[in-house]
């Protein structure tokens, strides 16, 4: 069944770019499944989908999700880009 929700939980941000983030999860995820995200920063919220490009299990038993964010449901991207931009500049001086 496509598109159809098939279950929930919570993920820690490992890695976030203007594109894709790496998430630290409890539960195995498909290749190519579809998931809805909330990232929660200090001064934003979005909400976007994305699809699961990489998973593995790591040595503490939780999985590493690659997950390559497409679309943006609410909220916008700019936010999102301003603060990975400034995170940049300050690594890079």
């Amino acid at each position: 069944m496509r598109d159809a929700k098939v279950g929930e939980g919570a993920a820690q941000t490992v890695n976030l770019s203007e594109r894709g983030a790496l998430i630290e999860m409890a539960q195995k995820v498909a290749l190519d499944a579809s998931l809805i995200l909330w990232i929660m920063a200090p001064f934003y919220t979005l909400l976007v989908k994305g699809n699961v490009v990489h998973a593995r299990r790591e040595p503490n038993g939780l999985f590493h999700v690659g997950v390559k964010l497409t679309d943006v449901i609410e909220g916008s991207w700019d936010p999102l880009r301003k603060d990975i931009q400034s995170r940049v500049s300050e690594l890079t001086v």
